[in-house]
């Protein structure tokens, strides 16, 4: 908690609880004259003394205890009435006399609750000391003022500088005790506060706590430790500062302060004591917490507890000031482990409190050795509090001891597992940044659980956030092959519901000759994403921390296979051709590497291999470098290949290569060439060439064609006849149903085989004619891959047999290969889809459909009821397999109106009761 928000929020209550207690005194107050012959600062202020102060409020009750009866004439502190202007509402003013001068602290209360005003008022030269023999406060107060010293402090206000200096003491002398004796409490042997002002040392409350204990065991748990009746923790001191410049924390410390500790308890040691302070409603809380390790007496077990606690609120109202004993609570820990050590079984388990105090997230982890199987688990549990959703996570996994169960072929199954969660999502990104940068043992089968508990939590928390509605699942295996020489694990994590998601998650690991202390070891982590709305198939594998002996290899591995509009596939290894457009969703990819150097003499070798749906790149580049104090050789050889089959065939090779010498950081040397070739019909080679010897430079460029274009191209296809045929064909003419369509009625096998071959369509069926041999409506300048003249083609009309029109509206779509209808330069034939959508056909007008013959059908599945007595209002129930009274209505429908079957089947159950009634059983 922040020293600075501390302040205020107590700083809101003190000022709150001064301006109540001033208006309980109206009535005492209202019949006071002002005092005559007061100093200038308190003349016409300063009213006669009060005859009674109540004890109806809490700070008045404190003001009694700490300064004994201020209506007492002998008391030094007298209480006084106080109007501060002739307008203000009158207030308390308690005067402090010490011979011929005077010292006033008087709250007046502010005009509509806008807060209390206080007033200061010092003459020269004031002392005062008192102690009363049967109570339990002492005071002291001094303050010095070469003339007289006035200010006012208000709820906001701006910093007053004293104009003299006052100092003011309060001693608890008894022993103070806040929670039960047999349970969780504290005890302080007194209390020290001191007020202290000056022109140098700006206002400032320091509050001096002497002989604090703690006691935050329950007694069940004490026990079960060793010693109930020694479970309090050795004496400390502390002190709490409050101030304008600090806020209100620890004098040692921000608001947690750490203290020594130490338990008198058998196999108990405490590791840390801390006092937190933090503000409620009401408030100040104080937060006494310990951690500590224990061994229970002859018990196999271990225990490591942190944060165990309790929560101490001093409030500050009308009615309390201090600690509230029926607002005392123990705290759960905010992290405990136990460790089970007996024999054959062993095993550890964590609990531990996620986020802040009271959140109600916590995190648990177990791990259990039981010899022929080790099972460990993590999981997430958020609690239904402050207005957050119920959720949970579980990451399961159970490993097999060597060499596993044997799957025949050297395969062995070496781990089994999964992932449950309740109201949690899968956060894409995180995840995948999760697995992608070497981090995938934290989700698959993670080694040494507990040790590690709070990074793999705070990794799952990220992966798999909460979300209402939403579940996550996700078996998952470990395979190895030859003694765990291969080791593969792998997860299938499935977010439901709609939109259904399905994640791969991997780890690859080739280790050769020995796992132990391989000389090549390949680990290559895989993220993948099934996506069946698009639908698409991605799958991205990167290689994390390999080696081969020695070198470090590096590289990245992608395929996406993706259908809908903005269809495309891509497999890649090590990156793409520089000249590549990437499509959308595609990453930029890490190229296949590997370091050759020995430490003087470095040499890098990288490559690329990518094939797409119109292309195939693949490159290389090896790099020297040879330099030991600026003298040496630098040097690159590298290829760039680009081979594109749409919409024709054509190719570009780059290469290019250079080496220098060095001395002294200087070149001396030099030569470079860089070249590329395209073709084919017609071939063009360009390029340059360089030599460079000190300080003379030679360059030679060149740029060469030949070879023609193809004498005759190739005759396109007529597309008319092409069109005709296609429109001719069956499966062009097809019925659609309305997604909408919420008809009762089911048709026979006979009726559903002439839908099926389209002999017949139903009544509320939308037709359409759609071909795939060209794209309508837009112009194409290819047919085939093969160059045609400018035309554009579409549907002009529709017309029946009987050379009627019929009516169209909305346009079909189909995915066309943009290369064989459109040209396209290099550029667009790298960067455009593979696959674009164009109009291919129209929609019929569903209000020109020819009804056949109007015949009797047997409904007899629909009317075969068994019915609810009681149910049919109007006529009686029918017995079971007779037609119902309703069912000749629908023989009679067919003469008289025109109406689908989906409108009928509602009207007839619409003359029914309503459904929540309803209770039919079908016979078949």
């Amino acid at each position: 908690m922040d020293p600075d928000t501390l302040l205020k929020t107590v700083s809101a209550l003190l000022w709150k609880l001064a301006d109540d207690a001033a208006r309980t005194l109206r009535d005492p107050l209202g019949g006071l004259q002002a005092l005559s012959g007061e100093h200038s600062a308190l003349q016409d202020k300063l009213l006669e003394p009060l005859a009674d102060v109540p004890d109806n409020h809490a700070l008045l009750r404190l003001l009694r205890d700490v300064l004994g009866d201020v209506t007492d004439a002998a008391s030094p502190v007298r209480a006084h009435g106080w109007k501060r202007a002739p307008e203000a509402a009158r207030g308390l003013a308690l005067v402090l006399t010490d011979g011929g001068s005077r010292a006033v602290l008087a709250v007046s209360p502010g005009p509509d609750d806008t807060g209390p005003t206080v007033d200061v008022v010092v003459t020269p030269g004031v002392t005062f000391s008192s102690a009363h023999p049967d109570g339990l406060w002492s005071v002291t107060a001094e303050a010095q003022s070469q003339d007289a010293w006035t200010a006012s402090f208000s709820p906001g206000g701006a910093s007053v500088t004293p104009a003299g200096t006052a100092t003011i003491t309060l001693d608890h002398r008894a022993q103070i005790t806040c929670g039960p004796a047999d349970g969780p409490h504290i005890s302080m042997d007194a209390l020290h506060l001191t007020t202290t002002a000056s022109p140098q040392v700006p206002f400032a409350v320091e509050l001096g706590v002497l002989g604090f204990q703690a006691a935050v065991l329950p007694p069940a748990l004490s026990s079960f430790l060793g010693d109930s009746a020694a479970t309090t923790t050795h004496k400390t001191d502390f002190a709490v500062l409050a101030s304008r410049a600090d806020g209100l924390r620890f004098k040692d410390g921000g608001a947690r302060l750490e203290l020594p500790v130490s338990l008198n308890l058998p196999g108990v040691t405490a590791r840390r004591f801390a006092l937190e302070l933090d503000h409620d409603d009401t408030g100040v809380v104080l937060r006494p917490s310990l951690s500590l390790f224990a061994k229970p007496p002859a018990l196999p077990l271990r225990a490591d507890l942190d944060g165990l606690g309790l929560s101490l609120p001093f409030s500050f109202t009308r009615d309390r000031i201090g600690v509230d004993p029926v607002r005392i609570a123990a705290n759960f820990p905010t992290g405990m482990g136990i460790e089970l050590a007996a024999g054959p079984v062993a095993g550890c388990g964590a609990v531990q409190q996620r986020g802040e105090a009271g959140s109600g997230a916590y995190a648990g982890v177990l791990d259990i050795d039981l010899g022929v199987v080790r099972v460990q688990a993590i999981g997430l549990l958020q609690l239904p509090v402050n207005g957050k959703q119920l959720s949970f996570l579980v990451l399961l996994g159970a490993e097999f001891g060597y060499p596993g169960i044997q799957l025949s072929f050297g395969f062995a199954l070496d781990a089994v597992g999964g992932l449950v969660g309740v109201n949690r999502r899968v956060d894409e990104e995180r995840l995948r940044g999760l697995i992608l940068d070497g981090n995938a043992d934290r989700v698959l089968f993670p080694g040494n659980a507990v040790a590690r508990a709070d990074e793999i939590a705070g990794s799952l928390e990220a992966c798999f956030p909460v979300a209402r509605g939403r579940f996550v699942i996700g078996p998952m295996v470990r395979i190895t092959w030859g003694g765990r020489i291969v080791s593969l694990s792998a997860a299938l994590i499935v977010d439901l519901p709609d939109p259904v998601r399905a994640f791969l998650v991997g780890r690859l690991v080739i280790a050769l000759p020995d796992p132990v202390v391989p000389l090549i070891r390949l680990q290559a982590n895989v993220f993948g994403k099934i996506d069946p709305g698009v639908p698409s198939v991605e799958l991205l594998a990167t290689l994390t921390g390999s080696r081969i002996v020695g070198l470090p290899v590096a590289g990245e591995f992608f395929l996406l296979l993706r259908g809908g509009r903005d269809a495309v596939f891509v497999l890649s290894a090590g990156g793409f051709h520089p000249r590549y457009a990437r499509p959308p969703g595609v990453p930029q990819l890490q190229r296949l590497s590997m370091d050759l150097g020995n430490g003087i003499i470095s040499l890098r070798a990288e490559a690329y291999l990518a094939l797409t749906s119109n292309s195939l790149q693949f490159g290389a580049k090896l790099h020297l470098d040879a330099v030991i104090a600026g003298c040496g050789v630098e040097g690159y050889l590298g290829l760039d290949a680009l081979f594109v089959w749409e919409p024709t065939l054509s190719f570009s090779v780059h290469v290019y290569a250079g080496v220098a010498v060095l001395a002294f950081g200087e070149r001396l040397a030099s030569i470079g060439l860089d070249f590329t070739l395209e073709g084919p019909a017609p071939w063009h080679a360009f390029g340059t060439g360089t030599i460079s010897v000190l300080f003379w430079d030679v360059s030679l460029d060149f740029d060469e064609r030949w070879g023609e274009l193809p004498g005759a191209s190739p005759q396109a296809e007529d597309i008319l006849p092409l069109l005709r045929d296609a429109l001719a064909r069956p499966d062009a003419w097809t019925a659609e149903r309305s997604p909408a369509d919420r008809s009762g009625l089911r048709y026979t096998d006979a009726a559903n085989g002439s839908l099926a071959r389209g002999e017949v369509a139903a009544p509320d069926a939308t037709f359409r004619v759609s071909q795939k041999v060209v794209p309508l409506e837009r112009p194409i300048t290819r047919f085939h891959r093969v160059g045609v003249p400018g035309q554009t083609w579409r549907i002009t009309a529709v017309e029946r047999a009987t050379d009627q029109p019929m009516d169209t509206f909305g346009p079909l779509t189909q995915p066309f290969v943009p290369g064989e209808f459109f040209a396209m330069n290099d550029e667009e034939q790298l960067s455009r889809p593979a696959f674009e959508d164009c109009t291919s056909g129209v929609r019929l007008s569903d209000t020109d459909v020819q009804m056949g013959t109007r015949h009797l059908v047997d409904e007899s599945y629909e009317t075969g009821y068994k019915v609810e007595p009681d149910w049919f209002t109007g006529f009686p129930v029918p017995d079971s397999g007779k037609p119902l009274p309703g069912a000749g209505a629908f023989v009679l429908e067919g003469f008289a109106r025109l109406a689908r079957a989906a409108e009928r089947a509602d009207r007839w159950r619409a003359a029914q009761r309503p459904i929540d009634t309803m209770k039919v059983e079908i016979l078949q």
